[in-house]
């Protein structure tokens, strides 16, 4: 993948000499990569070894992750070591990882050092989408979106005939994602599948403003995919996720 990494440092130059970013890209490997180099770029590291050696350098990685989650006291930690000077260099970096499995309590208590990181600091989260952190979160940061590599098997026009079939049909389209041999492909596919439905409903929610029945239907669904995304990331079946999620969602046309 091809990050201009330089881009990246003048646009959160112009925060002065503090910045919060929060880069999205559906794999966490691509996330790792472009968090280290960006680390190293800022803070002019050679290379020989791990960035993490640098004292200048904190952060929650995914060996850090302990079960599912992120917790708040993690979380607290994180945040007592942003106070501290830069050690070595002009600058120190924070670095999380999978931010979007930080918990609600846990996002919502790095909120004000979000706003306002200590000086000299820059904070580095990472995400597969930006839509699986708290809006609050989301506002607080530089969003950069790192291109993909290859074009998804599930897209708009797949989801709009997602949309419009019979359920037979649904259940053979979830078959043709969860049959793929390699599962890092058929991870990506879903969570491209469950944030294109998202962004489809919760467009439909703002279309929907003076209705409120059909508000709180519009609502319902929105929990229905959540909650199997939920499901899915807990390791359940994923096939039998994807059937109920198929069963329980409405037949309607996807909007241009």
């Amino acid at each position: 993948m091809k990050v201009n990494l330089q881009n990246i440092i003048k646009k959160i130059s112009q925060e002065g000499n503090s910045a919060s970013l929060l880069l999205c890209h559906k794999n966490i490997e691509e996330q790792l990569q472009v968090a280290e180099e960006l680390s190293r770029k800022i803070l002019k590291l050679k290379r020989g070894k791990s960035y993490k050696t640098c004292p200048d350098v904190f952060g929650i990685w995914p060996e850090n992750i302990k079960g599912k989650t992120i917790k708040i006291e993690q979380i607290h930690e994180f945040i007592k070591k942003t106070q501290l000077k830069p050690y070595s260099r002009k600058f120190k970096i924070g670095v999380i990882i999978s931010a979007d499995k930080m918990t609600t309590e846990a996002q919502n208590a790095l909120l004000k050092t979000l706003e306002e990181p200590p000086k000299n600091t820059f904070l580095i989260l990472t995400s597969v989408s930006p839509t699986r952190l708290l809006p609050t979160i989301i506002s607080r940061c530089q969003v950069i979106e790192l291109a993909q590599k290859d074009r998804p098997l599930i897209n708009k026009d797949k989801v709009r005939k997602i949309m419009s079939v019979n359920l037979i049909k649904r259940f053979e389209m979830m078959e043709e994602i969860v049959k793929q041999k390699n599962k890092t492909k058929v991870n990506e596919d879903v969570n491209d599948l469950i944030e294109i439905l998202l962004t489809y409903f919760r467009k439909q929610l703002l279309k929907s403003h003076k209705d409120s029945k059909d508000i709180q239907n519009i609502f319902d669904i929105i929990e229905l995919i959540e909650t199997t995304r939920l499901a899915i990331d807990s390791n359940v079946n994923l096939r039998l996720a994807l059937e109920n999620l198929m069963i329980n969602l409405p037949l309607r046309e996807v909007d241009n």
